[in-house]
């Protein structure tokens, strides 16, 4: 009987450490560390132990026990996944994209809905796809699935956006951060200093590159403070992930990465020969763009240890 009573009790600690933890936000939703993704191109997800990414341009790869298979042939951005389903958008035309979805087990490819819209990004959440479109009048929309049902939710020229559960963060036409809930239709501001870009909403935090200071800075999601995380970051290309901003250092041309709280700890990643590059993660490895050795594109996907060890690259 006292044995009982001690493994029942030993039970209830360790559920009441559990809810503790969901309560603390420590136990880190997968959608939280895939934000930063979608802030670069969404070029890289992974869901279900299994990492798919845009082998820039050979179309879409699934890895999974270090075998790669192709889904599809066309260049892929802004990879999400809900019930079964790979979603992510293809250029169609200027300033229209297709938003498609590849049935993971059947393989099936379908074309939801042709959108006019600036920018490389959309949200699945519930079956419902959240996208902003600049046909007519200017807003975030929803629409179901199936690619109907269309809905303007938000109106206004919307710079940047994030879907956080029943939450739309997102940067105004001035840069000033705003929140708007789905539940209620209120809408907020968060932060008034103007000319945020690029938003990664991470935990309790809205990560944004502040384009006049030339720094990273965060706000908190209810809007009561505002902090500097690192003068170091002078670009809008980072992603925050774990314990660590990785960011594009434009100046010296190489990735870097610096450890939260602690902006003086910055380390090397790897040198680049391009300009310009997107910052993935997927488990322990970074995916970033470089200069292309094929003469048919200008970039090509490539990987590294998140510490900036080397490892097996992108094989073309």
């Amino acid at each position: 009987m006292k044995k009982g009573i001690e493994i029942g009790t030993i039970l209830l600690v360790v559920a009441v450490a559990i809810v503790g933890m969901i309560v603390l936000g420590k136990m880190r939703s997968p959608k939280l560390e895939a934000n930063g993704n979608v802030s670069n191109m969404g070029l890289v997800l992974e869901y279900q132990g299994v990492i798919y990414y845009n082998k820039y341009e050979k179309g879409i790869f699934a890895v999974k026990d270090g075998n790669e298979t192709r889904l599809t042939e066309e260049t892929a951005y802004c990879l999400m996944a809900e019930n079964g389903k790979l979603y992510y958008m293809t250029v169609a035309d200027f300033n229209n994209v297709v938003i498609k979805s590849i049935d993971l087990e059947s393989g099936t490819v379908k074309n939801i809905a042709t959108v006019y819209t600036s920018m490389s990004k959309f949200f699945v959440q519930n079956q419902w796809i959240y996208y902003f479109t600049n046909n007519g009048e200017n807003g975030i929309c929803k629409m179901d699935s199936n690619g109907e049902n269309e809905t303007m939710i938000l109106s206004g020229n919307v710079q940047d956006f994030q879907l956080e559960d029943n939450e739309i963060y997102y940067v105004d036409e001035t840069g000033q951060i705003g929140k708007f809930s789905l539940k209620n239709e209120e809408n907020s501001v968060l932060s008034e200093a103007a000319g945020a870009r690029k938003i990664q909403v991470v935990d309790d935090w809205i990560y944004y590159y502040a384009q006049e200071e030339n720094a990273l800075f965060r706000v908190r999601t209810d809007g009561k403070k505002q902090e500097l995380v690192s003068v170091l970051i002078h670009h809008e290309t980072y992603n925050v992930c774990g314990k660590y901003v990785y960011y594009f250092d434009a100046e010296n041309q190489k990735i870097a990465r610096m450890r939260l709280n602690k902006s003086n700890q910055c380390d090397d990643i790897v040198s680049l020969e391009s300009a310009r590059t997107k910052l993935n993660v997927a488990g322990d490895v970074l995916y970033y763009l470089d200069k292309s050795k094929d003469e048919s594109q200008n970039y090509q996907m490539h990987r590294v240890k998140l510490n900036g060890e080397k490892m097996q690259d992108v094989e073309y």
